[in-house]
C-alpha cells in the first residue's frame, strides 16, 4: 500500500506481542478505511461525470424548448394571418 511505513523485523522484536497484536488490528482497519475511501472517491468521480452528462442533456432539452416556442409561435401567428384572410373575405 502506498505511504505504509512497515517495521524491520528487528523493532517487530523489541515490541511486545500484545501490542503487536494491537498494532496489526490498526493497520488492518486502516488498510479497510484505505480501500473504502478510494472506493468512494470513484464513486464520487463516476456520480460528477454523470451530473455533467445529465446537465448536457438538460442544456440541450432547454435549447430544444427553446426552438419549439419559436416554432409554435411562428404556427400562431400563420393560424392568425390566416383567420385574419378569413375574416376579410365575409365582409
Amino acid at each position: 500500500m502506498a505511504g505504509e511505513i512497515l517495521l524491520d523485523r528487528q523493532t517487530e522484536e523489541m515490541v511486545p506481542e500484545e501490542e503487536q497484536g494491537l498494532l496489526g488490528n490498526l493497520e488492518e482497519k486502516i488498510g479497510h478505511l484505505l480501500t473504502r475511501f478510494h472506493e468512494l472517491k470513484k464513486e464520487r468521480d463516476h456520480l460528477a461525470a454523470s451530473l455533467e452528462i445529465e446537465k448536457e442533456k438538460g442544456i440541450q432539452l432547454e435549447k430544444k424548448l427553446k426552438l419549439l416556442s419559436q416554432d409554435r409561435e411562428k404556427v400562431k401567428t400563420r393560424i392568425d394571418q390566416l383567420l385574419h384572410r378569413f375574416k376579410n373575405i365575409d365582409t
